[in-house]
């Protein structure tokens, strides 16, 4: 089991060598990455997820290429919690080195509060990082952390409920034909504005970079913002983000 103490010696000594690049009046990104960049991905678009994203905030479809993106989602009860996720997917030893991530939720409408995600390619690459995940969860941090399989993006299953199903007694959704149309005509529109986090050095393993150490500030600074008070255990008392309001309030781990 990761200890709490190590979580605190890890963000003592990350902080104490690249926190002097922290700006404490600009929001900063929250997702803390490793793995290959998702840009790398077989038969990906030049600009990867923004532009199937835009497709869809366009046209209302989920683009052909999502139709085999599954993930692993991990939902750390705590932010003490999420600094031992971001433990464990630093050390994973993946057969695809699958792109993973970090991150708190701040998008309006979509609920949860701390995740943990990891990218698949087909269902079955889901299935298999699934069962792996869920026992480096219960023997590092804690069995009692939510653990499932997810389809594509929330924002997809927000539109079509029957896209996000993986389970065996529902049948997967599958693409429409006459979507196509819509996505030849966003790639004849759609300009590359390709701002995604490179693959180096953000994603090389073990390596804490200044990017990193900003994410973590965030992090922490997100739970005194919503009344996580486990943050008190790696840092001092930190002054709360204005504007950050979450759909699904925090409560305590174990207090359900």
């Amino acid at each position: 089991m990761i200890s709490d103490e190590e979580v605190k010696s890890l963000f003592k000594n990350t902080w104490r060598i690249h926190g002097k690049h922290y700006d404490y009046k600009k929001p900063h990104e929250a997702q803390f990455f490793r793995g290959i960049d998702s840009l790398t991905w077989e038969n990906q678009h030049p600009d990867g997820c923004k532009r199937h994203l835009w497709v869809f905030e366009q046209f209302n479809i989920v683009p052909k290429y999502c139709f085999n993106c599954y993930k692993v989602l991990i939902e750390p009860r705590t932010v003490m919690e999420l600094f031992k996720l971001m433990m464990v997917i630093e050390k994973m030893d993946l057969p695809n080195d699958n792109t993973r991530k970090c991150t708190v939720e701040n998008r309006e409408g979509v609920s949860g509060i701390y995740k943990g995600l990891i990218y698949c390619q087909s269902l079955d690459e889901g299935k298999e990082v699934l069962e792996t995940t869920r026992q480096m969860i219960a023997e590092e941090i804690s069995k009692d952390i939510p653990v499932s399989l997810k389809r594509g993006c929330s924002e997809y299953a927000a539109s079509y409920p029957e896209y996000a199903q993986t389970g065996q007694d529902t049948a997967a959704m599958e693409y429409k034909d006459e979507w196509q149309k819509h996505e030849d005509r966003a790639d004849r529109e759609w300009v590359v504005i390709n701002t995604q986090p490179p693959a180096s050095p953000v994603y090389e393993p073990q390596t804490y970079t200044p990017r990193d150490a900003l994410v973590m500030f965030t992090w922490l600074k997100y739970a005194a913002t919503i009344g996580d008070d486990s943050y008190l255990k790696i840092c001092w008392r930190l002054q709360p983000f204005h504007n950050v309001n979450r759909p699904s309030p925090f409560r305590p781990a174990g207090n359900d």
